[in-house]
């Protein structure tokens, strides 16, 4: 068959066929047989992987076309046989992707993933194949599924996360945990998982928030935050404290009217230590303040000298009296 109507066949199908070329495949077909024309087609179909996924207003569309220009220009017979082949391989096609799809419904095909942990005391930076770089702090655990330009998907397993995310309108960037999804383009956000709450706090670009436990959808700005409760299912949507969001990933250990319990959870984490605490007459006031690159001896005396307790250190493991 010559080469020439392959071609526009194949520019027909994909439909960049101009009115000139349109008019000269129809000069050419009478000349080819029957016989060549359906290898041609069924070639063109067979060869492709994406065959059997052609939907069904795809394979109708193409079959209007070639009703359509039938219609109009009333080719000879060599057309209508044309049509009929046509016909013919569309049902073929119809009942490879039916037999597709339910294949598909009964064969699972779970996403593979990459795990990622950070054991407590230390923090990791990773860059994901679309080149969006994720900062994980201590005691945190994700897993990704990142295909360039088709799927960005990651999942927050637990602890805290702070991601660059490469900007690719063709392919949005979809964070989530628990129930909730973040969906973004290419923005920098902080998403913390703790405790049954979680809190995202956005510093540039713009985010979406959903889960199917919300009644409507949430939008975050720049300089806004979202603190999600799981077992309420209640949102807040606040401004960023500058004072501690996501400032753990340039060596700040910081905290902002926290109980002394829950500091000391905070150090467990980023030292990687074992806290023990046997003096339970603590104070109850709340701590305001941060740590910079300080070892775990500095932060220990500063809260003891605050709070009035002693403290030993043995190894990975510290006693409060």
């Amino acid at each position: 068959m010559d080469k020439r109507i392959e071609e526009l066949y194949q520019r027909y199908l994909s439909g960049e066929l101009t009115p000139s070329e349109l008019d000269d495949l129809k000069r050419q077909v009478p000349f080819v047989s029957d016989e060549e024309l359906w290898n041609l087609m069924c070639e063109d179909f067979s060869s492709s992987s994406e065959s059997a996924r052609m939907t069904y207003e795809s394979q109708q569309k193409v079959l209007r076309n070639i009703h359509e220009e039938i219609r109009k220009d009333k080719w000879h017979s060599r057309a209508r046989r044309l049509l009929r082949i046509a016909s013919m391989l569309i049902l073929i096609i119809s009942l490879a992707a039916g037999s597709y799809l339910w294949y598909e419904s009964f064969t699972p095909t779970a996403p593979v993933y990459t795990y990622v942990s950070v054991k407590a005391g230390n923090k990791s930076t990773i860059t994901l194949p679309d080149g969006t770089r994720v900062s994980l702090n201590g005691n945190s655990q994700l897993r990704y599924n990142v295909v360039p330009s088709k799927h960005r998907e990651v999942v927050l397993m637990k602890g805290e996360a702070y991601f660059d995310v490469t900007k690719d309108p063709s392919c949005p960037f979809r964070v989530k945990v628990n129930d909730m999804q973040i969906e973004v383009l290419g923005t920098q956000f902080n998403v913390r998982y703790h405790k049954g709450v979680i809190e995202t706090a956005l510093f540039t670009g713009a985010v979406r928030l959903s889960s199917s436990a919300f009644a409507k959808d949430y939008r975050l700005y720049p300089g806004k935050k979202s603190i999600y409760q799981l077992a309420s299912h209640h949102v807040t949507i606040c401004d960023n404290d500058g004072s501690t969001d996501a400032r753990w990933k340039d060596g700040y250990l910081a905290f902002n009217s926290q109980p002394l319990g829950e500091v000391l959870k905070e150090v467990e984490n980023w030292y990687g230590v074992t806290i023990q605490i046997r003096n339970h007459h603590l104070p109850k006031d709340k701590l305001t303040g941060a740590f910079y690159h300080e070892t775990l001896e500095s932060v220990l005396h500063s809260l003891s000298m605050q709070y009035g307790f002693k403290y030993h250190i043995n190894h990975d493991h510290v006693t409060i009296e």
